[in-house]
């Protein structure tokens, strides 16, 4: 890719795509359109349909084909009910912001705890030598939703006790925690080879019920506000605003 964008997720995607280390941890994705659409939900029966950019879950729409040509749309905690694929692209279509092209991708069986889905939230931070991950925690969506935002209520944990509240079988904490590391780290030399000068980078990361690990975003400008919910992770949070001090951009 030419010239990729820091703020797009699916030049983000792309990028991953093309490093042999981290292909097969990224989820398939396409830039929205009929037939993409219609492919995805023939192949996945249940997809991810989300602006290009953007944060915060704002714009996520889940889709799952109920019976024939007959759709559930969960947003945020509200579902809606549609027949027919004319009728589903036509609203979808609508919904798309006419200067952010929405992107499809397949619906990742997250691991969850009491049926509601889990994912972490990685910081790796530069020291100009190295990507150290500075930061984890977990996030566990409000009953009701499928996204697991902090800011749509989402509850925040250690990633080892949400862990072992999941429900991956045959979990190896240990083995999955050096795992993600080495991935986000991975992804961190990955992203900075387009984009030298960002010293910090977010990644949610997913963990689906079999314990396969996938990137599902990389944020060039992660909020960080869900350390300062609980006291074990406040350390975390001093951490990462001291590496934003002491390691600035290049110039």
């Amino acid at each position: 890719m030419h010239h990729p964008k820091i703020n797009n997720k699916f030049h983000k995607h792309q990028l991953f795509l093309e490093d042999s280390k981290l292909a097969k941890f990224v989820p398939e994705t396409k830039i929205f359109s009929k037939k993409n659409l219609f492919s995805f939900i023939e192949k996945n029966n249940k997809i991810v349909v989300k602006p290009s950019m953007g944060s915060l879950g704002k714009g996520v729409i889940f889709i799952t084909e109920i019976g024939v040509e007959k759709y559930e749309l969960l947003l945020l905690n509200k579902k809606k009910y549609i027949l027919g694929q004319t009728n589903l692209f036509i609203h979808l279509k609508r919904r798309e912001s006419k200067h952010i092209p929405n992107i499809i991708q397949n619906f990742l069986s997250l691991a969850t705890f009491s049926e509601r889905p889990i994912d972490l939230r990685y910081i790796v931070q530069s020291n100009n030598f190295d990507w150290v991950v500075t930061g984890k925690y977990a996030k566990i969506a409000k009953d009701g939703y499928a996204i697991t935002n902090f800011t749509n209520g989402a509850s925040i944990f250690s990633v080892e006790d949400a862990l072992k509240k999941s429900d991956i079988k045959n979990l190896r904490i240990n083995d999955l925690l050096t795992s993600i590391e080495t991935i986000t780290i991975a992804a961190s030399k990955c992203l900075s080879k387009y984009f030298p000068n960002n010293r910090i980078w977010g990644f949610d990361i997913g963990i689906d019920k079999s314990g396969n690990i996938w990137i599902i975003e990389a944020n060039s400008a992660p909020q960080i506000k869900g350390f300062l919910e609980l006291e074990a992770l406040k350390p975390m949070y001093n951490t990462i605003e001291t590496y934003k001090r002491k390691y600035k951009k290049n110039t």
